[in-house]
């Protein structure tokens, strides 16, 4: 069996500096490992809490970019204002 180094990231310290679109590719990379059935009980437990951490920072990622989101609105006098997205 071939071996396969799996490095657990803990806090999501490691994802820090890293794009969504990166972080996305890191998670189907490990996806595909973990379907292809190679890693031993131990390297797919680590594996699949690596994941866990990317998909937390993928929502964070999200959140934060959800927030920073306006629309462009006509209000009851035909102006344009601008809106948050996620204001109630």
């Amino acid at each position: 069996m071939k071996k396969i180094n799996v490095v657990l990231r803990s806090g999501g310290k490691d994802m820090e500096g890293k794009s969504y679109e990166e972080a996305i590719l890191e998670l189907e990379a490990i996806v595909k490992k973990l379907e292809r059935g190679e890693l031993s009980l131990e390297e797919s437990l680590e594996a699949f809490q690596n994941g866990i951490e990317i998909t937390k920072y993928c929502n964070n990622k999200l959140d934060e970019m959800e927030r920073k989101i306006s629309i462009l609105l006509e209000n009851e006098n035909g102006e344009i204002v601008e809106k948050r997205f996620m204001e109630e």
